[in-house]
């Protein structure tokens, strides 16, 4: 046999190992997201059974309680990168002591959820949706202030499991909570079985008590005595200040690119889609849960990447964790561009039975799907190249490049074509997927250009070669 032909056959090899490292990674981490992601279709549709009115304020108000929790969560989440390198380069005792920096960084939460509560009014008020509207945000709002602290202190914990390769312990804690949060609904927000009918109010109760039982599996699993006798769990909860420094410089820019590339998302939802009136309000929420089912099962192959990038430069191999990233990438883009051609061609009649038998909703919902599905492969490539920098460590880079393209382009062009132009909430859809287009091309060129393998996370230590 030739050289080549064994060169090839080693190639090969190499690109199967990638497959199947990647895969062994993000399914269960897949499997988590789509069973939250069910359960947030079905707490839609539950919804969407009292009314136009409750379906646009849960979205609303969901993606604002979920806006302004993403600062703390992308700063608690980092703890992931640090957890997974220290697991890279075998230093076992480290993946504890920064998971604990991260749950102490945690009770800053319940700080947070205090002063929104105080100015929760203030918030949806400025938003100009119609009274109804308005009161059921706020209230919807409130409640789920209350799943702040086990939210923040489950980042910090999800995070863990997958960088030390035990990304199944996520999935099991997802799916317990989720169907628990499914059942809830079912009993709070109609009132079964004896249980009262609290209608929207029912459905953030019910998604905060599936909160704090996804957190506690978490923490009591976090303590057995398997994870203890190998990382020390038990022995190294004490705080410490250099770590926390470390994670703190990390976290800051990954939190406020989080925070700051939702709130772009979360003043598109209310204050520009949301002007256009009830109709265009609720078919964006619509359009977005589809999304999800698009890109949610990405962003977990992203949680994934992230875990093995960070083993991978853990270990100083940084070849290897480039395949992994292609690989994912070629994984996602597949998937996306997939789900976007069937939200395409069947998206009204999904919108028809699923969520709303209103023709308006129904109409403006699948034109506003076709937009969607144009942009999923630019989509894939955000999450996978977002998931694989933040692996690295490399967050201070991405956050001014989402911060330029979301506030400089994206909401200003939203402006101009749904407003100036006069094209309206889908105007304002077109100015978004020119934004993730663009995005894409600023993420991938930072990928290529390979000046994260340079990033430092530890302190005193030498760059990734």
């Amino acid at each position: 046999m030739p050289q080549s032909f064994y060169e090839n056959k080693a190639k090969h090899l190499l690109w199967v190992e990638a497959t199947r490292e990647v895969f062994y990674m993000s399914w269960p981490i897949v499997l988590g997201s789509l069973s939250y992601t069910v359960m947030e279709f079905c707490d839609k549709w539950m919804v969407a059974q009292l009314g136009t009115v409750p379906l646009a304020a849960v979205g609303s108000a969901g993606i604002w309680s979920y806006t302004m929790s993403t600062l703390l969560l992308g700063i608690v989440g980092c703890t992931g990168t640090f957890v997974a390198q220290s697991y890279g380069k075998e230093i076992w005792k480290d993946c504890s002591r920064y998971t604990w920096q991260g749950i102490y960084l945690a009770f800053f939460s319940i700080l947070l959820a205090g002063i929104l509560f105080l100015f929760s009014e203030m918030l949806f008020s400025w938003m100009k949706h119609s009274p109804e509207v308005t009161q059921q945000e706020i209230t919807y709002f409130r409640i789920r202030l209350l799943g702040y602290f086990p939210m923040a202190m489950g980042s910090a914990l999800a995070s863990f499991f997958p960088s030390i390769s035990k990304p199944r312990v996520p999935m099991y804690s997802a799916i317990v909570g989720n169907v628990l949060n499914l059942i809830l609904n079912y009993l709070l927000i109609f009132g079964k079985f004896g249980f009262p009918r609290m209608e929207i109010a029912g459905a953030s109760y019910a998604t905060v008590i599936s909160q704090w039982t996804q957190t506690l599996i978490l923490f009591f699993l976090f303590l057995m005595p398997g994870l203890h006798q190998k990382f020390g769990t038990r022995t190294y909860y004490y705080f410490d200040f250099q770590r926390m420094k470390e994670l703190i410089r990390i976290g800051i820019p990954a939190g406020l690119s989080m925070f700051l590339d939702i709130c772009n998302w979360s003043i598109f939802t209310s204050f520009i889609v949301g002007r256009f009136g009830d109709v265009s309000l609720a078919s964006h929420n619509v359009a977005i849960s589809f999304m999800h089912l698009c890109f949610m099962p990405a962003v977990a192959v992203s949680i994934g990447i992230s875990a093995i990038v960070g083993q991978w430069l853990g270990r100083r191999e940084v070849q290897i964790a480039k395949q992994r990233v292609y690989v994912a990438l070629a994984l996602c883009m597949g998937y996306m561009v997939s789900m976007g051609f069937v939200l395409a061609v069947f998206g009204g009649k999904l919108i028809y039975h699923i969520f709303s038998q209103d023709p308006e909703v129904v109409r403006f919902g699948h034109r506003l799907l076709i937009l969607a599905a144009l942009f999923q492969a630019f989509d894939a490539i955000n999450i996978i190249c977002l998931g694989a920098l933040r692996g690295a460590g490399d967050t201070r880079w991405v956050m001014w490049a989402m911060v330029i393209n979301a506030y400089c382009l994206f909401l200003p062009l939203a402006i101009i074509m749904g407003f100036v132009l006069g094209w309206g909430a889908l105007g304002s859809w077109i100015a978004a997927t020119i934004y993730i287009a663009v995005l894409s091309m600023t993420l991938i060129y930072r990928f290529l250009s390979e000046k994260w393998t340079q990033i430092i996370i530890f302190s005193e230590e030498v760059p990734t070669q």
